[in-house]
């Protein structure tokens, strides 16, 4: 996540840097949903270290853009539920206890919520279509599921509960618009985000625990320019 923030930061100071554009300008709002897809120690599925046995969930955003030709900046709120895959959980508690007594796992979802903030790089529209890469940082909170896993002959074995944390989040994505209209159009949106938080587990060895929450999402939506000929 660092050398990512470290790109996005210089690509940042770039934008800011640049020769101001002469061309009409957008001003762009739109909405999308779509699902996220947990990668990495956050998809991890067996008992290893910051395995987080999280599987895809939906997700919805929303962002706001202002741009010419080549750059603008661009700003987005969202939320994602990523469930937690509860049968992989079950089947490493079978494996590690070798089919000693039944083993049940139950557990909510991952919840987070990020706001961000950036610059959007883009090539000049063709076809009523735009292409454009967005780099943002920001901040995201972060909800640990409850989580409890019983077995027939020991009795509860492991549990921890819902907990809210926190930290800083990266993100670089691909934004591709087509316009409908001088106003509407419809729009496919795919990011990769970078973050980690922090978690109370009063039933742990240290009584918290960090976690890495990476996690890709794919979306489709609309978009509409506020600012028209009309306007």
């Amino acid at each position: 996540m660092k050398r990512l923030t470290i790109v996005l930061l210089v690509l940042m100071l770039t934008a800011v840097t640049a020769l101001p554009q002469k061309s009409a300008r957008k001003s762009v709002f739109g909405v999308n949903a779509g699902v996220s897809v947990p990668f990495n120690e956050f998809a991890d599925k067996t008992f290893d270290y910051d395995a987080g046995f999280a599987t895809v969930g939906p997700n919805i955003e929303a962002d706001y853009l202002y741009y010419g030709n080549y750059f603008g900046f661009s700003s987005s709120i969202g939320y994602a539920s990523i469930f937690f895959n509860e049968k992989a959980y079950k089947s490493e508690y079978d494996r590690t206890l070798n089919g000693y007594g039944n083993n049940e796992v139950s557990a909510g979802n991952y919840q987070i919520i990020k706001a961000l903030v950036g610059f959007t790089f883009k090539i000049p529209e063709f076809s009523h279509t735009e292409v454009m890469l967005l780099f943002h940082l920001g901040y995201a909170v972060a909800v640990h599921p409850n989580l409890l896993v019983t077995n027939s002959e020991l009795g509860v074995i492991n549990s921890v509960a819902r907990d809210a944390g926190g930290g800083p989040v990266a993100s670089a994505g691909l934004k591709v618009n087509y316009w409908l209209n001088e106003r509407y159009g419809v729009s496919l949106n795919g990011s990769v985000n970078g973050m980690s938080s922090g978690f109370i587990d009063e039933t742990g060895p240290d009584g918290n625990f960090q976690m890495p929450l990476n996690h890709a999402s794919i979306n489709i939506g609309f978009v509409m320019n506020l600012k028209t000929p009309s306007l």
